[in-house]
């Protein structure tokens, strides 16, 4: 299977996780006092079309240089073959219906339609988005369940993800950012914690169906190397997130540890990044053999 480069996964893999996740909270979030949510949900719109764009721009630049990597050519040389290569191969069929997703959840991100809808549209069309995305990569190699398991991980990082940038879009002028803080905050600590169980044993059996036992594939191949990166990327997040769980969160009404909450979900939001970065490094990785 040729997988997307590094940096147009990462690039596909954070826009589409942060759509998915930021609607996903703002579902959950509905029942908010709207004094406290409203800087949230002014900004949400402008952050889904500033996202849906950059789909829009990254995803065919993705796709044809996968192709280009398939056909062993230049860009100029493979356009001629981009229709054989969406009609005869699966990762072509794949991006063929992911393009076509990715247009539909433009269009919507610019309808003027009710804020429930819109954030049930974009959940559901970014759904599509890493469904087809887990198709074709490497975990069709590995059959259905694989394709699913893939899936809910993408899915769990997205909620994680989402969940935090939703809460520093929240954080307008006092008083109503403290009170969005306070309201928002056990919200975002539970997506935290279900995402990070979601995540570690998806994560597991990903690692078990590419490694297996075979622990010095761990070092002695790129593909474990890299996955002990995303591990040692990933156990830092889940220090920091502890850390406001157990220390800050149990003091919000206090400004200082509002502060320090919103200094540590910033840090949060880049080293989940940095994690993102990882797994587009693996989808870019063969697994070893």
């Amino acid at each position: 299977m040729i997988a997307v480069p590094a940096t147009f996964a990462w690039l596909l893999i954070a826009a589409q996780s942060l759509i998915f996740g930021t609607a996903a909270f703002a579902l959950v979030t509905r029942g908010l006092a709207s004094d406290s949510s409203i800087d949230f949900r002014r900004r949400l719109p402008a952050l889904w079309r500033a996202l849906t764009l950059a789909l829009l721009v990254i995803s065919p630049l993705a796709f044809l240089e996968m192709a280009c990597e398939m056909a062993q050519t230049r860009w100029w040389r493979v356009m001629p073959l981009v229709p054989e290569i969406m009609r005869e191969t699966d990762a072509g069929r794949a991006w063929r219906w992911r393009l076509l997703a990715v247009m539909v959840l433009a269009i919507a991100a610019w309808l003027p339609i009710r804020e429930r809808t819109a954030a049930v549209a974009m959940m559901l069309l970014t759904a599509v988005l890493m469904l087809f995305g887990s198709i074709a990569g490497h975990a069709i190699d590995f059959g259905r369940l694989s394709i699913a398991i893939y899936w809910v991980h993408q899915a769990a990082a997205g909620l994680w993800l989402g969940a935090l940038v939703s809460l520093m879009l929240g954080c307008g002028a006092d008083p109503c950012q403290a009170q969005w803080i306070r309201a928002a905050t056990p919200k975002v600590a539970a997506l935290a914690a279900a995402s990070v169980a979601i995540l570690t044993a998806t994560g597991l059996f990903a690692a078990y169906q590419r490694i297996g036992w075979n622990l010095h594939l761990l070092t002695d191949a790129m593909y474990g190397r890299t996955l002990l990166w995303k591990l040692a990327s990933f156990a830092i997040v889940i220090l920091l997130a502890a850390h406001n769980r157990l220390r800050v969160i149990s003091h919000l009404d206090e400004a200082a540890s509002r502060e320090t909450l919103l200094r540590n979900v910033a840090a949060e939001i880049v080293l989940l990044a940095v994690v993102l970065g990882w797994s587009a490094m693996l989808a870019n990785t063969p697994p070893p053999h």
